[in-house]
């Protein structure tokens, strides 16, 4: 099949999400080494490479589940011990970032949380996700506001400040590089949207 070759880089915390996805159908290892291969071809046949294709025009983590869930059918044995590989000692740092993402903290604030020097936990930060931990905070920040302005009637303060910021300023500023628009106009935008295929519904 006549196709310009394309890469995608992925980092632990993709394998993270992914992992919760395809737990039931990893293999047993039975606690054998494990050599991992600096790259491994796996063959697929033209119908496979055409919907990684058609993924690649969408989210990473949709192309990922489908070449990995693919890669297990391969060779489960390898590729199973190849995943629980990169989870191997990276939870504490997930769940930690996890759980604490939305908190009104600065970098340095969860650097010394984590109990570790700011450099380091930024450096371990890009490394496990893929993008500065101050980038990824506000990203995860900005989804989740724009899930509330979606699917509730709180107020954007509220919105704000349960999101992670410390104030309504910073929070639209950083809302309309975003999305282009202020929260506001966002939920307006929204509810027009679908004021028209409520009304033709009923």
């Amino acid at each position: 099949m006549n196709s310009d070759l394309q890469y995608f880089d992925f980092y632990p915390a993709d394998f993270k999400h992914l992992y919760a996805d395809v737990v039931d159908l990893l293999g047993v290892t039975h606690g054998t080494l494990f050599w991992r291969a600096p790259i491994r071809m796996v063959k697929a046949q033209d119908d496979v490479i055409s919907v990684l294709e058609l993924l690649a025009k969408g989210t990473p983590d949709t192309l990922l589940r489908f070449a990995y869930i693919y890669c297990l059918g391969v060779d489960r044995r390898y590729f199973t011990a190849l995943l629980q590989q990169i989870m191997t000692g990276d939870e504490p740092f997930f769940e930690f970032i996890e759980t604490h993402a939305l908190n009104q903290w600065s970098v340095a604030r969860y650097a010394l949380e984590f109990n570790m020097p700011l450099r380091k936990f930024n450096l371990l930060f890009q490394e496990k996700y893929g993008l500065s931990a101050k980038r990824w905070l506000l990203e995860r920040r900005l989804t989740r506001a724009r899930e509330l302005l979606l699917s509730t009637p709180m107020r954007v303060l509220d919105i704000a400040l349960e999101c992670g910021f410390s104030n309504h300023g910073h929070f639209t500023e950083s809302f309309r590089k975003r999305y282009l628009c202020n929260p506001t106009q966002f939920r307006l935008r929204a509810q027009a949207a679908l004021t028209p295929a409520i009304s033709h519904a009923g």
